[in-house]
């Protein structure tokens, strides 16, 4: 074996904290003293991806130090950053963690999270694709290991009920729908959902939401402030159109809002022809199908004041990060592990048991991925290009105003406000709020 060379994490508590790395004649990299036990919270989805990745890894090592030794536990990724930040040193607290890019600046924010450095750092930013790299960014530092590029949504539909021209337009989509008496659904009281009706290229732009944080300086405390442009003459106008157009459907049933089960057994049962989600219900639509066949796209267009609006989405990665509370040698051992479970074929195993999308660049340039590229990674490629950078434009504070302004679309309700001009100020007031 020869040496490979030096794996040194940048701590900030503990600054000569290192991990160590041998790497045969092959690109193979062996690991040294990582048999420390962690404990990871990802996704029910990722433990068998981690288990094939980790038993070919250490049925290879005849030291066993360099051996893994890990505890899995089932955390959705929408979850993960949420609960940690709430308590680093939660029962059973992970060493690596798998979360949506939009935690990261929370975690990163209180400290919770390792900021990779050095050579770590490089690797990360080499070797995946710039989206991804960005998910994992926080005030120009690099906080985890990108794991997929996969975190967006866009429209899937029964083929065997809908032409492409059906799907098109959201008016024509559910137009049909109705005269079908067929449903459709998109969690509109949703932040991540809602969002698509105002950052499209076409309205308010993919950059009008952004957020920034830094540190006031009369009491230290981080603070976030958004810049936000969706009370704008061309949003409002959008805004009460939209509802006037969605209401009605919501009302009657055909616009459905709900979860990926209710997506799922819609599908089964043929009650729902088309839903906005993403990637990860492939599999679970096609055994729904029962025949039919399923098929993906863009999400659709709606027109306003006779100019036509391309529906926008969130786009981003799931990011595995180190919990920098864990004990040191539980970093080292979480650090070394994140690098195995994201390398080039790492992804590619991920993508053959569980469809998700590669970052690595290699890896999403490899035949294997290339020539079986699923139905949603080729809809969600079309989507990107109308997409926002989720990491960059969301953080905690987003998602109760994006869901208050989803839940008055759909019901036509304004509260207290009697003008839809007067309730976007409002809200986009509560995001620009320094806080």
């Amino acid at each position: 074996m020869k040496a490979n060379k030096l794996l040194v994490l940048a701590l900030t508590a503990v600054a000569a904290a290192g991990l160590s790395a041998c790497g045969n004649t092959t690109t193979e990299k062996v690991y040294s003293d990582v048999n420390t036990k962690i404990n990871i919270w990802a996704t029910a989805k990722e433990e068998a991806v981690i288990k094939n990745i980790v038993d070919t890894y250490n049925a290879k090592q005849k030291d066993e130090t360099k051996k893994f030794n890990y505890k899995f536990t089932a955390v959705a990724e929408s979850d993960a950053g949420t609960t940690l930040q709430k308590d680093p040193n939660v029962k059973d607290a992970p060493a690596l963690l798998l979360c949506a890019d939009d935690h990261i600046s929370g975690l990163a924010n209180k400290g919770i999270i390792l900021e990779l450095k050095g050579e770590f750092k490089k690797t990360v930013v080499d070797n995946n694709t710039p989206v991804s790299v960005l998910g994992a960014t926080y005030n120009n530092g690099i906080y985890g290991y990108p794991v997929t590029s996969d975190n967006g949504y866009f429209l899937w539909y029964n083929a065997s009920t809908l032409q492409e021209n059906d799907v098109t337009t959201l008016e024509g989509l559910l137009a049909k729908a109705k005269s079908l008496g067929k449903k459709v659904l998109m969690d509109i009281p949703n932040g991540w959902y809602v969002n698509s009706f105002f950052t499209s290229p076409d309205l308010c732009g993919t950059d009008s939401l952004r957020f920034a944080t830094e540190k006031d300086p009369a009491d230290g405390v981080v603070k976030t402030s958004y810049t936000c442009n969706w009370d704008n003459a061309n949003a409002v106008a959008a805004v009460e159109y939209l509802s006037g157009l969605l209401k009605p459907y919501y009302t009657d049933g055909t616009l459905m809002v709900g979860s990926n089960e209710a997506i799922a057994a819609g599908f089964q049962d043929k009650s729902l022809i088309a839903a906005v989600s993403g990637t990860w219900m492939e599999g679970d639509l096609e055994k729904a199908m029962d025949g039919d066949t399923l098929a993906a796209t863009k999400l659709p267009t709606y027109t306003v004041n006779n100019k036509t609006i391309q529906m926008s989405s969130f786009t981003g990665s799931k990011i595995y990060t180190i919990n920098k509370t864990r004990p040191v040698a539980e970093q080292k051992a979480a650090a070394a592990l994140a690098d195995l479970l994201t390398t080039k074929e790492s992804q590619l195993k991920r993508f053959e048991t569980r469809q998700s999308i590669p970052c690595n660049k290699e890896a999403v340039n490899d035949e294997r991925y290339t020539k079986n590229v699923s139905k949603g990674a080729k809809a969600l490629e079309q989507q990107n290009a109308f997409a926002a950078v989720q990491a960059q434009s969301a953080e905690g504070r987003y998602w109760d105003i994006g869901k208050a302004i989803g839940q008055a679309i759909i019901d036509g309700e304004l509260g207290t406000y009697t003008t839809w001009k007067d309730f976007m100020e409002y809200q986009v007031g509560l995001l620009r709020q320094k806080q």
